[in-house]
């Protein structure tokens, strides 16, 4: 029995060393439906992580109007909730993921670079956009600083259909930017480049909750950049 425990414990530590190595930049971030609200998500699919709710700035509801409605932030040990209390088309969230060094022995959330060979450094943020129901003001950015734009109703597809998508990046098209290939939950960081102002084709996944990943790069100076990741969902039923 004790040679058990020993052997769960150790597991269980060295995955918990697994996690804390990964920047949470790699981790995708979404907005999960609960009774009454959403939950501010982070994680792969199939497990989400906890996180530090101070990092979590801003969630907002849109009507059917596209008005935006600015949503009370309940943060909890290890994430945080909200709960709606009218109907949204869509919610958005928008996350400070702070710092970040890539060193050649790994990940570091800090700034204290001394005795560290960086490859590259910056700020990380991420933006998340969760369509509940569709309203035509949804195929236009919301004006969300890095923002994923379904150019048609994604609810109403099936999987192997394509989804026509943009990237914006502060209200104009991120040419930069790489898109998830598939909404598949399983596949979330499979990305092509967006290459010009044309829309990128995502195939949807099989039916349930869809993810669609962009990531873009901003240099700033030397190895210092800013990264930021945005993400949409949504869910089918074919």
């Amino acid at each position: 029995m004790k040679k058990n425990k020993c052997i769960l414990f150790c597991v269980s530590f060295l995955a918990a060393i697994v996690l804390f190595a990964q920047p949470l930049s790699a981790h995708d971030m979404w907005l999960q439906e609960i009774d009454g609200g959403f939950s501010i998500a982070l994680g792969h699919e199939g497990q989400t992580d906890p996180y530090e709710s101070a990092r979590l700035k801003d969630v907002t509801g849109y009507t059917e109007n596209g008005w935006a409605v600015q949503l009370d932030i309940e943060r909890e040990k290890e994430g945080c909730r909200v709960m709606a209390d009218e109907a949204f088309c869509a919610v958005s969230a928008s996350l400070d993921n702070r710092y970040w060094l890539k060193t050649t022995d790994g990940w570091e959330n800090h700034r204290e670079s001394k005795g560290l060979k960086i490859v590259e450094e910056g700020h990380s943020y991420k933006h998340t956009k969760h369509i509940v129901k569709w309203c035509d003001f949804l195929s236009g950015p919301v004006g969300q600083r890095f923002e994923i734009v379904p150019l048609k109703d994604p609810t109403s597809l099936k999987q192997g259909d394509s989804l026509p998508v943009k990237v914006f990046f502060e209200g104009k098209p991120a040419l930069k930017a790489r898109v998830s290939k598939t909404s598949n939950m399983a596949k979330t960081h499979d990305l092509e480049s967006a290459k010009d102002e044309s829309s990128v084709l995502v195939q949807v996944g099989p039916p349930g909750l869809q993810l669609i990943n962009a990531k873009l790069v901003v240099p700033v100076k030397g190895k210092q950049i800013v990264w930021f990741a945005a993400s949409l969902t949504f869910r089918t039923t074919k």
